[in-house]
């Protein structure tokens, strides 16, 4: 069973660090794993608490640096250039160690499939994962293991894995019942009672429809989005050592990716540290629950608990744990 403390006091970070490896970061220069969020996004990590991180991280005489990747749709952090312009805009660029953007990366094959790790985390042997709990449009939750699935990866294959879960359909199965238009977020899907339609263009390759459709009307062109995103994680993290932060506060509705995230759909509830991402995202996805039951799949209609269950099958690591509180 897998360790996870839990605490509300960010002061207490050096005490949950304790239970962990983290003397084996002295004198390494690793990853701080970060998403430094999309521009008019009000709820992301802000600079202020990393900083805070950064200094207890140093402590222990390592050597942190900001990182993350660009990103596969428009905007300034499509570009490496652009992306330093909104970590500068956003304040990561006063806490006083480098900010790193990668855009490209080495193949890692996991379950069959090559997944283009970005360069700085798989030349890492140790990385600290820094994590916003939030919901998500295509994995109902986002956290420690889309942190990395998606944020780990360079822009092509982050395109490749939207692109294996668009849906196809299944004329023999369809009944016209519309729910996949109804739930689709990008309204890419028209149905009425003789025809189905995609609009491509509008497609996001997020799964939605493919979840929700009851009777195999559609499937997703190779596999689901959250089975990739575990796989991704995996290519990323595996064999290194890590520690994984959860923020699970400021819980809107939709990810920093997105400027217009909220409404907040569930109170504060702290912080969470582990080193392991599925039994994290687990515990933060539990205490969710606790507070507002099944809250991300009434918004977001994605089962969060798919990518956790993929997770564990896959062996990225263990949905159970130990919740220690400090």
């Amino acid at each position: 069973m897998k360790k996870v403390v839990f605490f509300t006091d960010i002061s207490k970070l050096g005490e949950a660090l304790e239970n962990f490896s983290i003397e084996s970061f002295s004198g390494k220069k690793y990853p701080l794993k970060l998403h430094m969020g999309e521009t008019g996004n009000k709820y992301f990590v802000k600079a202020d608490f990393v900083k805070v991180v950064v200094e207890e991280l140093k402590k222990r005489g390592g050597g942190p640096f900001l990182h993350d990747t660009t990103v596969a749709y428009p905007g300034l952090r499509h570009y490496k250039k652009g992306y330093q312009k909104v970590a500068r805009l956003h304040g990561f660029k006063k806490i006083g160690v480098s900010v790193v953007i990668d855009d490209t990366g080495t193949n890692v094959k996991i379950e069959g499939r090559e997944y283009e790790v970005a360069e700085h985390i798989h030349n890492s042997t140790h990385i600290f994962g820094l994590s916003h709990v939030k919901g998500h449009i295509a994995t109902g939750m986002g956290g420690a293991i889309k942190n990395f699935g998606m944020g780990g990866v360079t822009k092509e294959t982050k395109r490749s894995m939207h692109r294996a879960a668009r849906p196809i359909y299944q004329k023999d199965k369809c009944i016209h019942c519309g729910i996949c238009a109804e739930v689709c977020p990008f309204e890419a899907i028209t149905v009425d009672k003789n025809n189905w339609k995609l609009n491509k263009r509008k497609c996001f390759g997020c799964g939605v429809c493919v979840e929700n459709c009851k009777t195999g009307g559609i499937a997703n062109e190779d596999k689901d989005f959250p089975y990739l995103l575990s796989c991704a994680a995996k290519a990323c993290v595996h064999d290194k050592n890590v520690i994984y932060l959860n923020d699970v506060n400021r819980i809107a509705k939709s990810c920093d990716c997105d400027p217009l995230a909220g409404p907040i759909i569930c109170p504060d509830i702290g912080f969470l540290l582990s080193d392991d991402p599925v039994a994290i995202d687990k515990a933060s996805l539990d205490l969710v629950n606790k507070v507002k039951p099944d809250v991300f799949k009434k918004h977001n209609k994605v089962d969060p608990e798919r990518q956790i269950k993929y997770g564990e099958e896959i062996g990225l690591g263990s949905a159970s744990y130990q919740l220690v509180e400090i």
